[in-house]
């Protein structure tokens, strides 16, 4: 099931109970070698042993390890039916030398988790849009129990993700959600297995046989609850937030084609707004909204339907009413005529930009949140 990415990105998945014998699993593993050089792939498959084949659903935390350095790399995947095959490109930024590849496994699968911290007494349920990284789009609903909590099936979706939540229903958002990831939080390990690789210089003409170390036991501690420190960039005070904000999160046509800019980082003209509708309409020559025969509203300009996108996903335009102005980090107008998506261009296209990582501040109440899901089947190791 090396390919369970190939045709739906996401994928809704049964969450299985797990037996009490679970933490008495044992995992056994093939590779197609041991010695790499870079540019190679490393290609690897995880199996969970016949007598537990019953679990069919859980997650496989891989942090790789220097040796020398103690440099850590994590990758998480999901394991299906007991099994998981996947691939690593080796780049040419890893440095050669020896390297230990841990496999942590979880029971928890990927689901949506969390509460609603300003809920109504007549809230039973919230709706969710999932606007994953590969343009893919999931929509539902999740009840809500007498505490407000919720929760999902499992998910199946790679890479990164935005999810939004709204009220039923309901124009305008002020939903306060405490968001739960078992996946990137502290969790128990049902169990593990190291497996060693050497990285070697494609000069050297003689291969140099690893020997796995007897001294080597890997701290699921260091890897769960202390921080790997990221790479520390230092931002000119004469360049603009706005442009490192544009740079590592406009891509495509986005990029190439010109656009009128608004900046929410730096400004407060969006968040001040009552909501995106009223802002555009009164920023936008010609932009007005229209409601249609089903009591929807939508944005047209010059008398054709606006394309609206979020995240570089194309949405339905009253979705961005549920978005609080404040969590709006950039919005990119594109006139009509404009080329920037599949047959768009008549009515214009507004490209909006969500806060995330450090342009979004911490524990500021939100209904949206960037989250991270599992690792694609073939990655580049860098």
């Amino acid at each position: 099931m090396n390919k369970y990415f190939s045709s739906i990105l996401i994928g809704l998945f049964l969450c299985f109970t797990f037996i009490n014998g679970y933490t008495q699993t044992k995992l056994y593993s093939s590779f197609n070698d041991s010695v790499f050089i870079n540019g190679d792939t490393i290609n690897f498959d995880i199996n969970l042993t016949d007598s537990f084949k019953t679990i069919k659903t859980a997650s496989i935390h891989l942090w790789i390890e220097n040796m020398l350095t103690g440099r850590k790399w994590h990758y998480k995947y999901p394991l299906i039916n007991g099994n998981l095959q996947a691939s690593l490109i080796i780049d040419t930024t890893i440095i050669p030398g020896n390297y230990a590849l841990n496999f942590l496994m979880q029971k928890n699968f990927f689901r949506i988790k969390g509460a609603v911290k300003n809920a109504y007494k007549k809230d039973k349920q919230i709706n969710y849009v999932l606007l994953s990284k590969n343009k893919n789009i999931v929509t539902g609903n999740l009840a809500l129990s007498a505490e407000n909590f919720f929760f999902s099936d499992c998910m199946l979706f790679q890479d990164s993700a935005c999810i939004v939540f709204s009220r039923p229903n309901h124009k305008g958002n002020n939903l306060e959600i405490n968001l739960i990831n078992d996946l990137d939080s502290s969790y128990i390990i049902a169990d593990s297995l190291t497996k060693f690789v050497s990285i070697q210089d494609p000069n050297d003409s003689i291969q140099k046989e690893i020997k796995p170390p007897s001294f080597y036991r890997f701290s699921a501690n260091d890897a769960l609850y202390k921080t790997i420190m990221p790479e520390i960039i230092v931002k000119s005070k004469s360049k603009k937030i706005i442009d490192d904000f544009q740079k590592e999160n406009v891509s495509g046509l986005f990029a190439g084609a010109d656009g009128t800019i608004i900046d929410g980082l730096e400004s407060d003209d969006i968040a001040r707004s009552i909501n995106l509708f009223n802002f555009l309409t009164g920023r936008i020559a010609g932009l007005s909204v229209k409601t249609m025969d089903d009591g929807t509203d939508d944005l047209m300009w010059r008398k054709h339907r606006t394309d609206i996108y979020l995240d570089e996903v194309k949405v339905d335009p009253e979705l961005i009413l549920n978005i609080s102005t404040s969590d709006i980090a950039m919005i990119k107008i594109f006139e009509p005529g404009t080329q920037v998506g599949f047959a768009s261009g008549a009515g214009g296209t507004i490209a909006i930009y969500l806060k995330n990582g450090v342009y979004k501040k911490e524990n500021k109440p939100t209904n949206n949140f960037r989250i991270s899901g599992y690792t694609a089947p073939e990655t580049i190791w860098k």
